[in-house]
């Protein structure tokens, strides 16, 4: 069995759970999937679902649009080369990140939520029952902390999470309906 994969026409669930991939795509607009995610972002903003948000997912889409924004000026070169030769070169995207994450923090529509001491042992369980990377686990275990079954994500590494309802885009997600 595998989590119930659903498009972004469909009912909205009462709390959703936010994972990084979904935000970086709604709010960079040469992504992928930006306009789809944008698209559902506006949808959810006047629903009465409340989304949850985890520190985790916000490390990882500051570090995603970091090295989205630093290839975009210097294609020619990776991220890591580019900063390790200058970790200054980080420093212009200091303001837009802040602003996204004090609107983010702000709306009321939005829960921003941490990890717990024991999010890593419960992550161990579900990386051990579902195959998954660290990270992943650990963003089930903050889901199963607030009682969250749903998320919102183009990440297909989920999919393997019978007890999910994911909210997706991505077309090779939406075709193992």
């Amino acid at each position: 069995m595998a989590a119930l994969v659903l498009d972004f026409r469909s009912p909205l669930p009462d709390r959703l759970y936010w994972d990084a991939s979904f935000l970086v795509h709604a709010v960079y607009p040469p992504g992928r999937y930006h306009r789809e995610c944008y698209g559902f972002l506006e949808r959810l903003s006047t629903s009465p679902t409340v989304s949850y948000l985890s520190v985790l997912a916000l490390d990882e889409a500051i570090f995603a649009l970091l090295q989205l924004k630093i290839s975009e000026e210097q294609p020619e070169r990776g991220f890591w080369e580019i900063y390790r030769a200058n970790p200054g070169a980080i420093q212009p995207y200091f303001g837009e990140l802040r602003r996204l994450v004090d609107r983010l923090s702000s709306d009321p529509r939005i829960r921003v939520v941490g990890l717990e001491s024991t999010s890593l042992l419960i992550g161990l369980d579900f990386m051990e029952r579902y195959s998954l990377l660290p990270r992943d686990a650990l963003h089930l275990s903050i889901m199963a902390r607030y009682n969250i079954d749903s998320i919102v994500t183009t990440d297909e590494d989920f999919w393997p999470v019978d007890t999910l309802r994911i909210f997706t885009c991505n077309p090779r997600l939406l075709a193992r309906r």
